[in-house]
């Protein structure tokens, strides 16, 4: 499998894992705690995807 394919399937597992945890920790009802997992999987997403594309840039600058 490809390498690009394999890394991006691994930050999605691990924006699954994360957001998960954040918000079984809350006290909420359940459709309170399903919108903050989707909230908080986005947004791990999100900040994976700019923290890769800041590292893609670097890596490519210094070679």
């Amino acid at each position: 499998m490809n390498i690009y394919i394999i890394g991006l399937l691994a930050m999605l597992l691990l924006a699954a894992l994360v957001g998960w945890f954040l918000a079984a920790r809350k006290e909420a009802e359940k459709p309170v705690k399903v919108m903050l997992f989707v909230l908080y999987f986005w947004v791990i997403v999100f900040v994976e995807i700019a923290l890769s594309g800041l590292v893609y840039f670097l890596l490519d600058k210094l070679t």
